[in-house]
């Protein structure tokens, strides 16, 4: 679990999970996460600047739906930054990435900084 240059908190995560481009479903795993996006493995069909719908299901009935587009293909993984979820979505996902972050504390400072520039 770490950082990126990006200054997000980004966990492990192998989650199952699937992508919808167009009418098209693909299974991926999920190699990280973080509130802004997602690296997935098995996306072999994926093209960067192709916008997608992500679906984890966390468990029977709850899954995070994040719209967002794929920015970046190396190899067999996707990186896929998230562009808009409801706000159920949103809540799963932030407690998600909490709960596994080496300093969780430092997730909710990278909200207050995204707010701070409005």
């Amino acid at each position: 679990m770490g950082r990126n240059k990006r200054n997000n908190t980004r966990i492990d995560a192998d989650f199952e999970a699937y992508i919808t481009i167009g009418e098209v479903v693909t299974p991926v795993s999920t190699r990280n996460l973080s509130l802004k996006g997602a690296l997935l493995y098995g996306c072999e069909d994926c093209v960067a600047g192709t916008e997608c719908e992500l679906h984890l299901p966390l468990s029977p009935g709850i899954r995070i739906v994040v719209n967002g587009e794929i920015v970046r293909i190396k190899g067999n993984y996707a990186a896929m930054a998230f562009k808009e979820m409801d706000e159920l979505s949103f809540t799963f996902l932030h407690r998600l990435v909490t709960l596994n972050a080496e300093h969780p504390e430092e997730v909710d400072e990278e909200l207050l900084r995204v707010f701070e520039r409005f």
